[in-house]
């Protein structure tokens, strides 16, 4: 038997009409608090863990309106609260479903629910997602990205050269290589236990596991959390630490930079470049030369094919290579020429 109570005040289920005053205080019924914990137990917060120690959903851990009718809650004031959250209040579609990433907004609906359940309990419970989670996770792995960044500025000049010249270059494409695979390389198998160590429920760690993950993503990087504000500051701080190092150690990032130390004339511009929308953009210099003397660089007419293209690139590369006693001006002027031509052109 359900534990009748008497009926009083609940606190925090004011909510106020269309003209914006507050309705009275609802009035409490039957405690509902353990058929929410069962449902949430079974239908949204089971979980597995792989070999690894990694913490996955168990099934379906989404929540739509009709796994409601499966709860034991009052069906007809859940599905009407539903209605009005999407419907009403949000202009979405009802027939959806919250992920665990929006628990916040299945606790808004059922707070506005006119039967009695213990909020605070059930947020305790571990089976519910929460905002301070959320934030929690975003901490930890700001804290890990800027690890990474720092790592650079504690490199020696051998290591940092070979971390700027891959392939005998270093120009803005490399650049941006850099920056994308220091914010999508994912996490370590101890940052990422670090991460589950934080929360005491398998639900709430899978769900820092899918969130660890989704960070690792380009998807991610175009919407970044508020959290990785400033994890978005220090990818711009590196990005002028690696330029005036690049300049150091005597590497030419790219054809402005040479014009520019070789005293000639030429575009005013800097090596960098800007975050759009958390994607690092580098700046292209090549735009500012034309389609014709970029062809010109290899030697060839406009018109010439792709093929034409790659056979000139390619005996052009053996006579001017460094290694072959060619200058390193001269293979960035063929090595930028190609890339824009692949990527503008063809």
């Amino acid at each position: 038997m359900r534990r009748q109570r008497n009926t009083q005040i609940s606190p925090g289920l004011a909510v106020a009409d269309d003209n914006g005053r507050p309705d009275p205080p609802r009035k409490r019924g039957p405690d509902y608090t353990t058929e929410i914990l069962a449902y949430l137990r079974t239908a949204h917060g089971k979980t597995r863990v792989d070999a690894a120690g990694d913490h996955y959903y168990d099934g379906v851990s989404a929540v739509s309106i009709h796994f409601f009718l499966n709860s034991g809650l009052p069906a007809k004031e859940v599905l009407w609260q539903w209605y009005l959250h999407f419907d009403r209040e949000r202009s979405e579609p009802i027939y959806q479903t919250l992920p665990p990433q929006r628990d916040e907004e299945l606790l808004q609906i059922l707070e506005r629910c006119d039967f009695f359940w213990e909020s605070q309990a059930v947020r305790e419970s571990g089976l519910v997602f929460l905002d301070h989670h959320r934030s929690l996770i975003y901490i930890m792995l700001e804290d890990f990205l800027s690890a990474r960044v720092e790592a650079y500025r504690t490199m020696t000049d051998d290591e940092l050269r070979d971390a700027l010249t891959p392939r005998e270059t270093w120009s803005e494409r490399h650049l941006a290589k850099l920056i994308h695979d220091i914010q999508v390389q994912p996490l370590t198998s101890g940052q990422r236990h670090s991460v589950y160590d934080q929360f005491d429920s398998g639900y709430l760690k899978a769900t820092a596991r899918h969130i660890i993950d989704q960070v690792a993503t380009d998807g991610f990087w175009k919407n970044p959390a508020p959290e990785l504000e400033d994890f978005g500051t220090n990818l711009i701080g590196l990005v002028r630490f690696l330029t005036s190092e690049s300049r150091r150690l005597g590497v030419h990032v790219s054809h402005t930079a040479y014009e520019r130390e070789s005293g000639k004339t030429g575009w005013d511009g800097t090596f960098g470049g800007s975050f759009n929308g958390g994607q690092f953009r580098p700046k292209n210099v090549s735009r500012y030369m034309t389609k014709e003397a970029h062809f010109a660089t290899l030697g060839l007419h406009p018109q010439s094919s792709l093929n034409d293209v790659k056979s000139a690139y390619r005996d052009m590369v053996k006579q001017h290579h460094p290694d072959q006693g060619g200058t390193v001006q001269d293979f960035l002027r063929l090595q930028e020429a190609y890339e824009f031509i692949l990527t503008e052109v063809f």
